[in-house]
C-alpha cells in the first residue's frame, strides 16, 4: 500500500462518491463497509424524499449519474424514487467507480505519530497517511429517555424495520413527525396496523408550489440539491459559503432549512387513514404483559402492541465505537460534531469527517444525498495538494 493511501471509512453514498473522485484522479484509496449497507436494509415499500436531481451519487467527470444509469439499463424515471431503483443504481455506480470496496468493518482507528492504524475486524491491519470517516448515521439513532428502558419486542427505532407485514391487526402507535415516521405509519397501514402517529407538534408537508407552477425557471427558486425552503436552499447548496457564518446563525439557519415534514406525495397516504394526535408528546412507557401502556403529557393513555420511533438521528463521534480513546480526544469538537476546516479536516491533520457529522461546520445539505459532492471534491483537492505541494519562491 503506498504510503499517501486514503482510507474511506463507510460505503454509502458519501463514502462512494469519495472513493470515486479519488481513484478518478489516481489518488490512492482504500474504501470499507458493506455497500448502502444502512439504506439496504430499508423497507421495500419506502421512497426517498429527495427529488430526483438530488439522489444521484458524484464522480469528478459526471460519468455515473442516476440520468446514466437510467440511460445504459433502460429503466424509466420515477418520481418519487423507490428504494429498490436507488439501491440498483447505487450498486451500479460502486462496480463503475469504485470496484474495489472491501466489506470488512473497522473495529479501531488510531493514530502513530504521522499516520494512522487502522485494524480490521477480520484480524488485519494498515497503516495509512489519510482516513476520512463516511460511516453514515446509522450508530446515531434517538432514543428518547422514556423509551430507553423498554425491550425491542415492544419499541423500536424505525431503523431497525425492513418488514412491516408482522404487525397486520396489531395496535401501534409511531412517535415524531419527520418523512421517517410518517413513511412508517403509511406503510404500517398499508400492512394492515392499526396506526396512531403521536407528534409534539403539527404535521407539517411540504409545500412544492413554486417547483410545480413555474417551468423551466423552478431552477431559479429550486437548486438541483433541493434542501431547504426557497430563498434559503441556495445558502444550503453552498456548504463553503454556510460554514462562514458564526455558530449561532448556523444553528439558526440548520433549523429553519430542515424542520420535520413530510413529502406532499406521501400526504395522501396518510391523512384518513392513520389516527394522528398533534398535541401531545409520550412521557412515559411501561410494559404491560405482553402490551405496552403509555401515558401522554395530556394525562391520556394508549395500551398498544409495539411503540415505533420515527425520532431521527443525533450524529456525536463518541458514538462510533471503533475511535480510539486517545484519537478521539484529540478532536476538537461541540456538541458532538467534529470541528472541520475548508477540507472536512479536523484538527486532528488528515482525518476527515463526512456525511453528517459534518452538518455542525457545513450545514443541513451534510445530512442529504446531494450533500456528497463538495466534501469528495475537497478531499480530492487536499489530498492533491499533499501529494504535490505548492512551494514559494
Amino acid at each position: 500500500m503506498s504510503n499517501d493511501t486514503t482510507v474511506v471509512i463507510g460505503a454509502g453514498p458519501y463514502g462512494l462518491s469519495i472513493g470515486a473522485y479519488l481513484l478518478g484522479r489516481s489518488q490512492p484509496v482504500l474504501v470499507f463497509g458493506r455497500t448502502m449497507e444502512f439504506w439496504q436494509q430499508m423497507p421495500s415499500g419506502f421512497h426517498l424524499k429527495s427529488v430526483w436531481s438530488a439522489s444521484t451519487l458524484f464522480d469528478p467527470d459526471g460519468r455515473y449519474s442516476l440520468d446514466r444509469y437510467c440511460a445504459a439499463t433502460g429503466r424509466p424515471r420515477q418520481e418519487p424514487l423507490p428504494i429498490r431503483l436507488f439501491l440498483d443504481y447505487c450498486c451500479w455506480f460502486q462496480r463503475q467507480a469504485v470496484p474495489n470496496v472491501d466489506p470488512t468493518y473497522i473495529s479501531r482507528l488510531a493514530r502513530d505519530g504521522e499516520v494512522f492504524v487502522i485494524e480490521l475486524a477480520d484480524g488485519r491491519s494498515l497503516k495509512a497517511r489519510r482516513v476520512v470517516v463516511a460511516s453514515g448515521i446509522a450508530p446515531f439513532s434517538y432514543v428518547p429517555e422514556f423509551a430507553r428502558h423498554l425491550p425491542p419486542e415492544l419499541a423500536t427505532h424505525t431503523q431497525a424495520h425492513r418488514d412491516f407485514a408482522g404487525f397486520a391487526g396489531r395496535e401501534v402507535v409511531v412517535v415524531g413527525r419527520g418523512q421517517s415516521a410518517l413513511e412508517s405509519s403509511a406503510l404500517l397501514h398499508e400492512a394492515g396496523a392499526h396506526v396512531e402517529l403521536i407528534a409534539r407538534g403539527p404535521v407539517i408537508w411540504i409545500n412544492r408550489t413554486l417547483y410545480h407552477r413555474t417551468g423551466p425557471a423552478r431552477r431559479i427558486f429550486y437548486p438541483p440539491s433541493d434542501v431547504g425552503p426557497p430563498g434559503l436552499n441556495w445558502l444550503v447548496a453552498s456548504p463553503l459559503l454556510f460554514r462562514l457564518f458564526p455558530e449561532k446563525t448556523r444553528y439558526a439557519l440548520d433549523r429553519r432549512a430542515v424542520r420535520p415534514a413530510g413529502a406532499e406525495w406521501l400526504r395522501p397516504r396518510v391523512e384518513g387513514h392513520v389516527r394522528i394526535t398533534d398535541t401531545a408528546e409520550v412521557v412515559k412507557a411501561v410494559p404491560r404483559g405482553e402490551r405496552l401502556e403509555l401515558t401522554l403529557s395530556d394525562g391520556s393513555t394508549r395500551l398498544v402492541d409495539h411503540l415505533f420511533l420515527g425520532t431521527g438521528y443525533r450524529p456525536d463521534i463518541h458514538k462510533l465505537a471503533f475511535l480510539d480513546e486517545a484519537l478521539r480526544a484529540q478532536i476538537l469538537a461541540r456538541d458532538g460534531y467534529p470541528v472541520l476546516n475548508e477540507w472536512f479536516e479536523s484538527s486532528v491533520p488528515r482525518l476527515h469527517f463526512a456525511g453528517a457529522l459534518a452538518n455542525h461546520s457545513f450545514g443541513p445539505i451534510c445530512r442529504f444525498v446531494a450533500g456528497a459532492k463538495i466534501p469528495a471534491r475537497q478531499i480530492l483537492r487536499c489530498a492533491q495538494r499533499d501529494r504535490h505541494p505548492v512551494y514559494s519562491a
